[in-house]
């Protein structure tokens, strides 16, 4: 180890971490610690580092404390580098594990780093082990780069899904106050501020708040403000430019300074919205309880924002002039669309109102409608122009209030236009209409009735709450038209609501069923695996125990002691055979089992399988015969679990046949290859066959059973080929023998 090139060392500042390194050696010798960090010493590698002998220690040190790397001795006598792997990944640091041991095999060194082990090094070659950790430490420095990349690419995605989300929401109105509102709470909400303002220009060109967003506290302070912080830098604004700032920043003028203390402000972004050239105000988002830094992405996604905001407002503004030009029928042929466009009733009857309330510009539409069961009058369907508009959806009334609207002949009910006095004189307002405005702060209202086939459903009304409203002839007409494309949403609703309470009933008692199945199902999976587990325990240690007595290591073995000692190992090989099976077959019902595809030569496959039976066969003089075809060359898919359907099918036929032939048959049948176990052995009668490939059925069940075997063989079987997509077949006389065919499909997966 003395003549080995340590010249490359200086590579090591070359590594995108900071040096010294600070490791964890888990190792149980003092000695072997020693020679490890003389090793690195003589590597010239700056490191500090604390070696443990136990779970706990390693356990605590990890939870506490940042390593560089893990070096483990592959096994101790309390534990091995498995579990210390598995605290290394509870732990949550990304850093490598490698293993330091006196011997490995190939096989193990290649679970070991399937299991997650970074790599390996030799006691007897640890002169490799600078290399080693170099390499791994670079392997998981880019690890930690690619996944930098990755959040920068999740942050950017991210920002364009905000993007994206507010656009919609954008696209889902034309109403400028509604575009400017959802922006201000989507911005909120999305970047996680205190508040969210947006500012326009008035008439003469001075900047107001109009727009806050609804999670701000003390909201209503900002709304209708003037923007004091305008002024201070307007001229980047004018240009398009985005202002970020902390009022800690000593750029910061004393009059921003001072209205950011006096409305506790620590951090805030200012992105103008300009189309155009023209400026048509700016968008403000404050953080209050700490210094917040801005990010490149974050600024770039508000700049986004605002510059389609901007053109949202514009094409608002034209929205607007538009408006009041266009025809009302567009309103009506939007309802019809949306009756057409969704079989959800609540969502069709909301688009209504909001769409009339739009149209008419009022404060609150409404949709009432009678229940007979509950002979009320309830409000089903509202929308309200803003949110200080107070809410009455569910306000109820009883229906002997609404007697004189229940006969379509009364002409002069088919609408109803009433102005309610200032004064409010309740001499002067029916008694039904009292609680309705006296709980809605109606000023105005029109309503106009819908009729479902001549009989009264409900109706539809408007309501203003801030002013008083003389409705037009027009507008009177036109509402009784959406009375009728309301009447038959609501008709649709009925029919619809009695489908869905017939669906959702029969869905619930399909689901119960389901989760008895299901909950059936895993009970048993985990019983089965559960005891299968405690039982292999004890049982490995007897089989290992009467092996090493039948070895007659600590002394000779009389007759007698050595046949019942054999029995033992035989009586624990068959429980462990039958232990085995319980576990494949509850991994395979709970779908735990995972094939491991590979390609295989067939031949090889079937004569290993036949090498376990020849000696039996010669000792009962049954003949044992393979037959493969001549274009039967490889195949794809899990070797282990074929050879074990085949040792299961040919264990099975060499049981029940007691004189004549046992063949292994191997044939292509199109894209299937078929492996046929054929043997003339007592064969099975046609009832059995039926219950064959269930767990637990055997053909002798009885107490005199004549042939041994744990009844799982045969269901495993069938789930492992059907796990590939085949399946076992069987044709059987009873005295002539059986034919079990296992049909196996070429796996895509390779």
């Amino acid at each position: 180890m003395d003549d080995v090139d340590y010249s490359q060392s200086g590579a090591w500042q070359e590594l995108p971490i900071k040096l010294p390194l600070h490791l964890l050696i888990v190792e149980d010798t003092i000695a072997d610690v020693e020679l490890i960090t003389l090793v690195l010493e003589k590597a010239k590698i700056s490191f500090s580092y604390d070696a443990i002998d136990t779970l706990a220690s390693c356990k605590d040190l990890l939870q506490t404390s940042a390593y560089d790397a893990v070096l483990a001795d592959y096994r101790l006598p309390q534990f091995t580098a498995y579990q210390v792997l598995k605290i290394l990944q509870s732990s949550c640091q990304e850093i490598p594990l490698i293993l330091v041991t006196g011997s490995l095999g190939e096989e193990a060194a290649v679970n070991c780093i399937k299991a997650g082990m970074t790599d390996y090094v030799i006691k007897d070659r640890l002169f490799r082990l600078p290399i080693v950790l170099k390499r791994s430490l670079q392997e998981f420095a880019m690890r930690r780069e690619q996944q930098a990349a990755v959040v920068q690419i999740e942050q950017r995605a991210k920002s364009e899904a905000i993007i994206n989300q507010i656009v919609q929401a954008m696209r889902g109105t034309l109403v400028l106050e509604e575009i400017l509102q959802t922006t201000a709470d989507m911005l909120h909400l999305n970047l996680e501020v205190d508040s969210c303002l947006i500012f326009q220009p008035d008439a003469i060109g001075e900047m107001w708040i109009y727009h806050v967003s609804a999670a701000t506290s003390a909201r209503e302070d900002f709304i209708d403000r003037k923007c004091n912080l305008y002024p201070y830098y307007q001229d980047k604004l004018r240009l398009g430019k985005v202002v970020a700032l902390s009022i800690i920043d000593s750029s910061v003028p004393p009059e921003v300074h001072e209205f950011a203390l006096k409305e506790g402000i620590h951090s805030l972004i200012i992105a103008p919205l300009v189309y155009q050239q023209m400026e048509l105000g700016g968008i403000i988002l404050f953080q209050g309880d700490r210094d917040r830094y801005w990010s490149d992405n974050e600024i770039w996604l508000i700049k986004t924002i605002a510059d389609r905001c901007a053109i949202a407002i514009h094409q608002g503004k034209l929205f607007r002039q538009l408006q009041d030009r266009s025809s009302r029928e567009q309103t009506l042929n939007q309802i019809a669309r949306t009756i057409n466009s969704s079989l959800d009733p609540e969502f069709i009857l909301q688009k209504i109102v909001q769409l009339t309330g739009e149209c008419y510009r009022v404060d609150r539409v409404v949709i009432f409608c009678i229940d007979l069961k509950t002979e009320q009058i309830s409000v089903r369907s509202e929308w309200r122009a803003r949110e200080e508009v107070k809410r009455i959806q569910g306000f109820q009334e009883p229906i002997w209030e609404w007697l004189e609207l229940l006969e379509p002949a009364e002409q002069s009910k088919r609408h109803q236009v009433l102005h309610v006095p200032t004064d409010k004189e309740k001499a002067e307002v029916v008694s039904k209409e009292l609680a309705l405005i006296e709980q809605g702060q109606i000023l105005s209202i029109l309503k106009a009735p819908i009729y479902i086939r001549g009989k009264f459903f409900g109706g539809i009304g408007l309501h203003t709450t801030t002013k008083h409203r003389v409705f037009s002839q027009e507008e009177i007409d036109l509402l009784t038209q959406i009375s009728d494309q309301a009447a038959i949403a609501l008709y649709n609703a009925q029919s619809y609501e009695t489908l869905e309470e017939l669906v959702k009933e029969r869905t619930q008692e399909l689901e119960k069923e389901k989760l008895v199945s299901e909950n059936a199902n895993l009970a048993k999976s985990d019983f089965l695996s559960n005891m299968s587990h405690e039982l292999r325990t004890p049982l490995t240690g007897i089989l290992g125990f009467s092996n090493i007595l039948l070895q007659q290591i600590f002394g000779p073995l009389n007759d007698k002691q050595k046949q019942y000692i054999e029995g033992v190992a035989s009586c624990g090989g068959h429980l462990l055979e039958l232990i085995n099976d319980l576990l494949d077959l509850s991994k395979v019902e709970a779908g735990k089992e995972e094939l491991v595809i590979e390609e295989f030569v067939v031949e090889d496959l079937c004569q290993s399988c036949l090498s376990l039976f020849r000696e039996k066969c010669l000792d009962q003089k049954v003949q044992l015969q393979i037959a493969i075809a001549n274009d039967v060359n490889t195949w794809i898919a899990d070797r282990r679990r074929i050879k074990q359907i085949l040792v299961n099918l040919l264990s099975n036929a060499v049981k029940f046949t007691e004189n004549g032939s046992i063949k292994l048959q191997v044939e292509k049948n199109g894209d299937n290859l078929n492996f046929l176990v054929i043997d003339t052995g007592i064969g099975i009668n046609q009832a059995e066959q039926v219950t064959l490939f269930q767990p637990f059925k055997q053909l002798d069940s009885g107490l005199n059973r004549k042939y041994e075997g744990t009844g799982l063989g045969l269901a495993l079987s069938r789930k492992l080929a059907r796990l590939h997509g085949g399946d076992i077949t069987l044709k059987s006389q009873l005295e002539q023998g059986s034919c079990f065919t296992l049909h196996l499909p070429m796996s895509p997966l390779l």
